[in-house]
């Protein structure tokens, strides 16, 4: 099991350059530093950027995405109260929706301090060998750096009667926001879809931002808003720029007397079951909470009593289960151990599973698009080339070993690619398929939406 980092970064919670932190409380403490320089490396003066716009499928997922997965925080709790973790909560995720989470992270060139030395009473319980002492009043780590530049976060929600329409309508806003398809092209279809009964559909949206003043930190709801705020973050992030993460060093990293802080493997493990345990808790309490609130969607439920029971237990189960995670990291529960719902005052029982079957979708119409991420590139390619010129059984046979590694639907596939080819639809290869490992990294439509004729389906490759 990891133990705890040398160096690592969290959430910028007000901490300043010197400050002593404590590794279970997640808090700065008293300073035993001082005498220290701080400032940029003057050789790395640019910015780094990390974008991307995902479709996200579990609550685990989304927090990966928003940078507070259990591996990126080390921690439970660090960050419990932060305006970042209210957002998270806010976003309501459920499997019956399609979540979208647009990211841009920009970092300018890191704070450091420099040149560190210890204060006289620091220095004091140090010569005296008093270290439980000196990690009271000072911590085990300290802060070392600060990272500014900004954090932009857009969570979009699309729900759709029509499971396939959901499906396009959330693959259009991905390309739109990538620039595969024109600008725009997610409102035509969002307004085409919610003018029939049958595809009924709506999205909300809903940001984070860290960096900016005045207009650029103007609230982003609107599609259109969220792509340029998006598109604009890296120049805010220069302009107007926020700390948003603390790099902090164990002070084994300075030539101080003091013992390397190591976590017992029970008391990371008990910290992360409980984390697991909480996120499985508020999404099935999320997705009984959504049926309960939105009952056209699906086939058949329980009863309102049921359901209205079972989300009260989940409720009381993530209180409890945070609770018990908040005992762990401040060093109350000892020795660790694993979270029991039987064990807390008075004892819980979790509901026992609840089907929530969704409304069947009509099976996939011949000119479906199949699902081509992963599939390598090289073959696809000549199986396509070789489809819009020729028959299929021709080309299966022509093109022989050098297509099997398309895997059992290889039939399927090349069935599919000559009825929307005669159809008139115009296939769009990006990228280049021929470098060793070269694979299908993107498409669009989607699986399973209609390449209608006359229609461009665009295939992304690469490495």
């Amino acid at each position: 099991m990891p133990r705890v980092q040398q160096v690592r970064r969290i959430i910028f919670n007000d901490e300043e350059i010197g400050m002593g932190f404590n590794s279970e409380s997640g808090l700065a403490v008293g300073a035993a530093l001082e005498g220290f320089t701080v400032g940029p490396d003057p050789a790395a003066s640019g910015q780094e950027v990390l974008a991307s716009i995902t479709i996200v499928n579990s609550q685990e997922e989304l927090m990966d995405r928003l940078g507070m997965s259990f591996e990126a925080q080390g921690r439970y709790g660090f960050y419990s109260a932060s305006a970042k973790a209210e957002f998270a909560e806010s976003s309501k995720f459920n499997s019956m929706s399609t979540f979208l989470v647009a990211r841009c992270i920009v970092q300018n060139p890191m704070k450091r301090g420099r040149n560190f030395s210890v204060r006289a009473a620091a220095q004091d319980l140090l010569d005296a060998i008093q270290f439980q002492q000196f990690q009271t009043a000072f911590g085990d780590s300290f802060v070392r750096g600060l990272q500014t530049g900004g954090e932009f976060y857009s969570i979009v929600r699309i729900t759709s009667v029509s499971t396939s329409t959901q499906s396009e309508l959330a693959a259009t806003l991905q390309a739109e926001a990538n620039g595969l398809i024109a600008s725009g092209s997610f409102k035509g279809k969002f307004e085409t879809a919610s003018a029939s009964a049958s595809t009924r559909s709506e999205y909300t949206a809903t940001m984070f931002q860290k960096a900016g003043s005045g207009s650029q930190i103007a609230p982003a709801v609107e599609i259109t808003e969220v792509i340029a705020r998006f598109k604009n973050f890296p120049e805010i992030a220069q302009t107007s720029a926020a700390a948003y993460e603390t790099e902090v060093a164990t002070y084994d990293t300075l030539p101080l007397p003091v013992p390397t802080p190591e976590e017992q493997d029970a008391f990371i493990f008990a910290l992360l079951d409980a984390r697991e345990k909480k996120l499985r808790y508020i999404q099935t309490r999320n997705d009984l909470e959504f049926a309960l609130r939105n009952p056209s969607f699906f086939e058949t439920l329980p009863s309102i009593d049921v359901l209205s029971n079972a989300i009260n237990v989940y409720t009381k189960l993530i209180n409890a289960v945070t609770t018990h995670a908040i005992g762990l990291s401040r060093g109350q529960i000892t020795p660790p151990t694993l979270f029991d719902p039987g064990a807390v005052s008075p004892p819980l029982v979790e509901p026992a599973p609840i089907p929530l079957p969704r409304i069947a979708s009509a099976p996939p119409a011949p000119n479906a698009m199949p699902n081509l991420v992963g599939l390598p590139a090289d073959p696809l390619v000549s199986l396509l080339s070789c489809v819009s010129l020729e028959g299929v059984d021709h080309c299966l046979g022509f093109l022989g070993d050098q297509v099997q590694a398309l895997g059992a639907d290889l039939r399927r596939l090349a069935d599919f690619f000559f009825l929307v080819t005669r159809s008139g639809a115009i296939p769009e290869v990006l990228g280049d398929p021929n470098p060793p490992g070269a694979v299908v990294r993107a498409q669009f439509p989607p699986a399973g939406i209609a390449v209608t004729p006359g229609a461009t389906f665009l295939i992304d490759v690469g490495v």
